[in-house]
């Protein structure tokens, strides 16, 4: 059980530092375009990330009733 605390720890720093290093990135592409192309990019990008999200974020709502489902069928659960 420690062995996975401590690798949901090392995925989600490494998560965060790629966030970071992403969005740097498209920072460094914002400032070299002109205004209108910027803002065009920058909408993109994040409406990318938005639906991106959005994925995850059902993904993980399946999971966790899926994995509801699977501790009450056992027995285990609520």
């Amino acid at each position: 059980m420690r062995v996975l605390r401590l690798l949901l720890v090392v995925v989600a720093g490494l998560t965060t530092a790629a966030q970071l290093w992403q969005e740097r990135q498209r920072l460094k592409v914002i400032e070299r375009l002109p205004g209108p192309q910027a803002r065009d990019y920058y909408e993109a990008t994040r409406a990318r990330d938005e639906r991106l999200m959005l994925a995850v974020t059902a993904l993980l709502g399946l999971g966790a009733v899926a994995a509801v489902a699977v501790l009450v069928t056992l027995g285990r659960g609520p």
